[in-house]
């Protein structure tokens, strides 16, 4: 009787519980090896892709104009940021399985007590109905995720670059040949590359095969400190 009742008290609690189980997913990892990488992999580029047109925005530059595929493709990997932020939402997304598999049973409570009336608004809030509204909320979430974070993060490495003069470079190039002017290396495409001017606060973009070499300012100055020679 015991066993039986227990039987029956899961079974109602599983339809508010996700139908994914972490077991299964483990399973389908690892017999589907390269569908997992390419989903993961196409997060990553989603990821970078919202990066560089967050990021670029706040010099007033429309990147999209300038980007190959190869180059969105590769945008994810080349910031560690937003390759720690993708770990993050995925993160996110198994700590709330958690949450909604551990309060099935408020969820069940939840269901029972507003059944009726307006206050029926409050499970369906909830999302006890139906647990699919586990995954629009995941979605939901995630999209907030990466609008929230890669966009302060695009936004304080821009404030850095601008008000810190970080990344500041030696351009060599005949579009920067005969200035005194300070850059800063925003980034690279396939065929671009971006550098902002502190003097003229603007955002100077240059064919990829018109640079002749670029150099960090840091190593230079560190170069450039003499070293004291001990008298005999």
């Amino acid at each position: 009787m015991g066993n039986k009742f227990a039987m029956t008290t899961n079974a109602n609690l599983d339809k508010y519980r996700p139908k994914v189980r972490l077991l299964d997913v483990f399973k389908f990892t690892t017999s589907h090896p390269g569908l997992a990488v390419f989903l993961i992999y196409s997060t990553v580029a989603i990821a970078g892709f919202i990066y560089l047109i967050t990021f670029y925005s706040h010099f007033d530059l429309k990147v999209m104009d300038y980007l190959e595929i190869g180059d969105i493709l590769v945008a994810g990997i080349k910031d560690p940021m937003v390759m720690l932020m993708v770990v993050g939402a995925f993160s996110m997304v198994l700590l709330m399985w958690v949450l909604v598999y551990v309060q099935a049973p408020f969820s069940q409570w939840l269901d029972k007590k507003f059944d009726k009336g307006i206050l029926r608004i409050i499970p369906i809030v909830a999302g006890v109905p139906s647990i699919r509204s586990f995954w629009w909320t995941a979605v939901l979430l995630l999209t907030l995720y990466f609008y929230m974070f890669i966009g302060m993060h695009s936004k304080n490495k821009a404030q850095s670059i601008v008000e810190l003069k970080q990344g500041l470079v030696l351009v060599n190039s005949e579009a920067t040949s005969g200035t005194v002017h300070e850059y800063s290396l925003l980034g690279t495409t396939i065929n671009y590359v971006f550098l902002y001017n502190h003097q003229t606060k603007r955002t100077l973009i240059l064919p990829l095969e018109s640079i002749n070499s670029i150099e960090p300012r840091s190593i230079l100055k560190k170069a450039s400190v003499p070293v004291p020679v001990k008298s005999e």
